[in-house]
């Protein structure tokens, strides 16, 4: 083999172990994944970079493309997602630590809405930790506190009569424990008894509340048979057609009332008893002619009970009809016999 040979097989390798390296690290990977953008607002991006990854439920789903300063000086971050994950629109990005010290990444906790965030979308629901300075920061001020707290103990229970001090202390302590127990020991029936009558409070109370309960829903029956228009009242509540009887009810009675307060001879007969007896008087003579004629008395009444009376006056009216009627037949004759005789005198 002379070196020609060698020198391409060792270029050759190179080559694949190259392609290999690129593949795997999916700079020139043969199927990349294809992407679309969308965009996130934090207040602060501290220590995150492009390239970082965002991860749902530790699977890398994207990368950070670009990081931008906004206009109220909060930071655009721009993302690749990967085309086959859908995001929900009420997604919360939050930017997170791998590991103590570790690089930041963005880790995205999907929502529960139906609606996935598109091309160019934006993700509203964004978190910041706080960062290490600030937790450090905040351990100092413990770390101080604690400092202050031990340094006030040492000052009361160190120097002269300090263990005295807390022996007091805790000397009175005891007393008082004792006395509780002493209070307690001597006034148990009375606990016992105060225990059963809260029992006894808390069934009423239960027995109260079930009753209120039931009444409660005997008022949503009663209400809803009213919505519905159940029963007289909810026929009145919900038909408008005995609303406007009653509105015309109320009109004609305004009318009536204005009649009568506008009505002199009205006014006049029911203020006046003169005139009242007089229309009583009246109303008894029409009663006592009625009867008469429905008795028969008199000409009119025979008139109206009799039939033989009907009967002749029906045989007068058709003689005297007869009677017209000759003469009505004679008259142009005897007109005839006039003219006649003078023209042969």
């Amino acid at each position: 083999m002379n070196n020609e040979t060698r020198v391409g097989i060792f270029v050759f390798i190179v080559i694949i172990i190259f392609i290999i390296l690129s593949v795997k690290i999916g700079e020139l990977g043969f199927h990349k994944n294809e992407t679309y953008p969308i965009t996130m607002v934090f207040s602060t991006v501290e220590g995150l970079r492009p390239g970082a990854p965002l991860e749902v439920a530790g699977v890398k789903v994207g990368s950070v493309k670009s990081i931008a300063l906004n206009r109220d000086y909060s930071a655009v971050v721009t993302a690749e997602i990967y085309k086959k994950v859908q995001i929900p629109i009420d997604t919360i990005a939050s930017i997170a630590t791998r590991g103590i010290i570790g690089d930041k990444i963005i880790i995205l906790t999907p929502g529960i809405s139906k609606d996935m965030l598109g091309v160019g979308g934006n993700l509203a629901r964004t978190e910041v930790p706080p960062s290490i300075d600030f937790l450090l920061t905040k351990l100092g001020d413990i770390s101080e506190n604690l400092s202050e707290l031990t340094s006030s103990l040492n000052n009361a229970l160190g120097g002269e009569g300090g263990m005295s001090r807390l022996t007091t202390l805790m000397d009175r302590l005891n007393d008082i424990a004792g006395e509780v127990s002493r209070l307690l020991s001597e006034n148990e029936g009375n606990l016992s008894s105060i225990a059963i009558n809260l029992k006894g409070v808390t069934s009423n109370l239960n027995e109260i509340t079930s009753e209120l309960r039931g009444v409660g829903k005997g008022i949503n029956s009663v209400v809803g048979d009213i919505e519905s228009g159940e029963g007289t009242l909810g026929k009145l509540v919900t038909d408008d057609s005995l609303y406007i009887s009653l509105q015309d009810t109320m009109d004609n009675l305004y009318k009536i009332t204005t009649r009568l307060e506008q009505s002199r001879n009205l006014n006049l007969l029911l203020s006046d008893d003169t005139l009242y007896y007089n229309l009583v008087s009246i109303t008894e003579n029409l009663k006592l002619i009625s009867q008469d004629l429905a008795e028969g008395k008199g000409t009119l009444g025979r008139l109206l009970v009799d039939d033989e009376l009907y009967r002749q006056l029906g045989d007068t009216l058709q003689n005297a009809n007869e009677a017209a009627q000759g003469i009505k037949e004679q008259t142009p004759i005897t007109v005839m016999g006039t003219v006649l005789g003078t023209v042969l005198k």
